[in-house]
């Protein structure tokens, strides 16, 4: 074990070890000598790198994982790695980035682009940055003809013109802003939308697909291909990061104008590796075997690989271990190790990492943040780390980082899943503060029952007796559970870390699986919430009292959300900080008048509705996967076995699943000397048209 005197002289070190967890985008690491530390710090999820090869391989990949969770830091080493084969090439992009540069660059212009001005210039940066990554590598005088051809609009989609056209005939307001627009874009129109029109018979325009194509991408990369083969490049991989930082409309765009068409064209030079914050991926009309989903927040990671949560619990915890082994090991040159950090006269060395695990979820950002609290609590003054630091740590990470994040977030990065007219950002602090009230309230109430010896559980009897410490009882209300049907209704909360879901398995209920969700760590101690279950023998049976049954109270709390709303000119506020400046001045910010915002409950009927459409939405995978090839090839019929090509399952799989969809209207059949499958119009406009 280390000295005091040891870890003081080593302090800078550690200090620098923490803050190189927290470093965002591109954690570019270098040491002293400006040398590249990521081919040593980095650590896989698993032992053999098994999510780094699967950015290396030749598969079209998404790695989808929360904020901070490593995706980043997967596409550098992966850059670090392909770059030493000299006949392949990784061109990383930053799509957000993309995106800003051309935001900022016409703020300072003052120039003020249409939609689809903005599109064109954001693909074109995008494209731009494939050409500088190439260029880099090959000095081809041809990638520079090839640039100019597509400046000059040789590339384009044709249609673009006649379709927005067409959608645009028959109401001529709109064709003469269209037509405005047109003339403010030099050359040809620099969106292409391959808009599908039909006319009814009353003479109404309905639209059957919403694609969005630029450019003729294909065209472009065929020519791309002419030149890297001529400098024998046989691979180059599109490492495209920050795709969920987009918006739903700038994630169609890439979806349909970029990956969309590598994808189906089965070229065997461009391979997409995509990274997305989980909840928030538009995938258009990708067949999803196509690309396959790797994930990297730890439940999502482990549960494929153990037997039970237990096992799951262990894997997140060594990977805590190990991440911060590495980063002490290589700082400080192997002087000190990650154990001589923590104080172990009272505590095992294991208590810290678990607690640290609870803390952090598993995610390196979130743990760089709390290690780097720690230090200036315990290191910086000479002393190791307790577990005292690091819940004091847990705390202030959650009210400096996580819950500034969830309340300031002016770009408010809700789910897709959500309505937000319902689940707006006010509804999601409404939900959290009512969970918090609720988890809260079941400790006073068993309490009350025990200290008064009325009728309690016998495992909440044996906790408080268990535990008891003076006059201080434990009863943690930390974890809670959902019917899995409706989970999708906590993803907003999950990509902000007020909740994290640890486990799913059976509920009370009969036939229904249930998801387990846990409170933030630091949440619990911030608001006096015990976190965790008991340790005897009924413990695996804590979080399936039904108690932590929150299937009808979420539901419930959403239902009776108010919102505010000005009674002069009927401005709704959806905005927490404008809610809050417009209590603080008693006046509107809309019309200005004063004592004029109330709140009103307009939503409980509609939830109602939503919530019913949203729980018919939700289908196993593989009913989702086998719609999409129906979808996909509803031009023509297909059998069972044909399906279960695509969706690599047994046939007779296919045929069981058939009957399901059927009896829900998703899928029609005709029979002859077999069955011939096709989709129906309920299934394209509840799944695969955008509303």
């Amino acid at each position: 074990m280390a000295t005091e005197l040891e870890l003081l002289s080593q302090r800078d070190s550690i200090e620098k070890a923490f803050k190189s967890l927290i470093k965002s985008g591109r954690p570019d690491i270098k040491d002293e000598d400006n040398q590249n530390l990521v081919p040593q710090l980095y650590v896989d999820l698993f032992e053999n790198n098994y999510i780094l090869n699967q950015a290396l391989d030749d598969n079209h990949v998404i790695f989808k994982g929360r904020k901070g969770t490593g995706k980043s830091t997967v596409f550098l080493q992966a850059e670090n790695k392909i770059n030493k084969d000299k006949y392949k090439l990784p061109v990383y992009i930053n799509l957000q980035s993309c995106y800003e540069e051309i935001r900022t660059a016409n703020i300072e212009t003052q120039e003020e682009l249409t939609r689809y001005n903005m599109y064109y210039n954001f693909f074109n940066e995008i494209l731009l940055t494939i050409k500088k990554s190439i260029a880099k590598v090959i000095p081809d005088r041809n990638l520079n003809i090839l640039f100019e051809e597509i400046k000059k609009g040789d590339y384009i989609d044709a249609d673009f013109l006649r379709n927005m056209q067409v959608t645009n005939s028959n109401d001529n307001t709109k064709k003469t802003s269209f037509n405005a627009e047109l003339d403010s874009i030099k050359a040809l129109p620099k969106l292409s939308s391959s808009f599908s029109n039909e006319k009814n018979e009353h003479h109404e325009e309905k639209h059957i697909t919403t694609e969005l194509r630029i450019f003729s991408i294909n065209k472009i990369l065929t020519k791309l291909k002419e030149i890297l083969v001529k400098h024998k490049i046989s691979k180059v991989y599109l490492l495209l990061d920050d795709f969920s930082e987009l918006s739903y409309e700038s994630q169609h765009l890439i979806i349909d104008s970029l990956i969309s068409p590598i994808i189906t064209s089965y070229n065997d030079m461009f391979v997409v590796k995509l990274a997305a914050y989980p909840y928030r991926i538009y995938m258009g009309n990708i067949d999803t075997s196509k690309i396959l989903p790797y994930s990297l927040d730890f439940y999502d990671v482990y549960e494929k690989t153990s037997a039970n949560y237990t096992k799951v619990e262990e894997s997140a915890i060594d990977y805590v271990k190990r991440t911060i082994e590495k980063r002490i090991e290589i700082y400080t040159t192997n002087q000190i190790t990650a154990s001589d950090l923590f104080d172990t006269s009272k505590v095992e060395i294991n208590t810290y990492y678990k607690t640290l695990f609870y803390a952090s979820s598993g995610i390196p950002r979130s743990l760089g943040y709390i290690l780097t609290y720690c230090y200036l609590s315990s290191i910086n003054q000479g002393n190791s780390i307790t577990i005292q630091n690091i819940n004091s740590a847990a705390k202030k990470y959650f009210i400096d980082n996580v819950l500034a994040d969830f309340y300031n977030d002016v770009r408010f990065k809700q789910s897709f899943y959500d309505d937000k007219e319902i689940l707006n950002q006010l509804a999601q602090k409404n939900l959290m503060e009512k969970i918090i009230e609720i988890t809260k309230q079941f400790k006073r109430q068993q309490i009350s029952k025990f200290t008064k010896n009325e009728d309690i559980k016998q495992i909440y009897s044996e906790t408080l007796k268990k535990y008891k410490s003076g006059i201080t009882y434990w009863l943690p209300s930390s974890h809670f559970y959902v019917d899995k049907d409706i989970e999708n209704i906590l993803q907003t909360l999950e990509l902000y870390f007020i909740v994290n879901k640890f486990n799913e398995g059976s509920s009370r209920r009969v036939g229904k699986k249930a998801s387990y969700f846990g409170l933030n760590y630091g949440l619990c101690l911030e608001n006096g919430i015990d976190y965790g279950k008991p340790e005897f023998r009924r413990s695996y049976d804590y979080w399936r009292q039904d108690e932590f049954d929150f299937t009808e109270i979420i539901p419930s709390i959403l239902s009776s959300i108010e919102i505010p709303i000005c009674t002069e000119c009927n401005y709704e506020y959806n905005n927490e900080a404008e809610y809050e400046m417009a209590v603080k001045f008693n006046r509107c910010l809309k019309c200005g008048k004063e004592d004029c915002i109330q709140k009103v409950n307009k939503f409980e009927e509609t939830f109602k509705e939503k919530l019913k459409n949203w729980e018919d939405i939700s289908l196993p995978d593989l009913y989702i996967n086998i719609l999409r090839v129906l979808y996909n090839n509803r031009s023509k019929e297909l059998t069972a076995y044909e399906i279960s090509l695509e969706v690599e399952k047994h046939h007779l799989t296919i045929t069981k699943s058939m009957n399901k969809l059927f009896s829900l209207g998703y899928i029609k059949y005709e029979r002859r000397e077999k069955r011939y499958y096709t989709i129906n119009d309920s299934a394209i406009s509840k799944f695969f048209t955008n509303n």
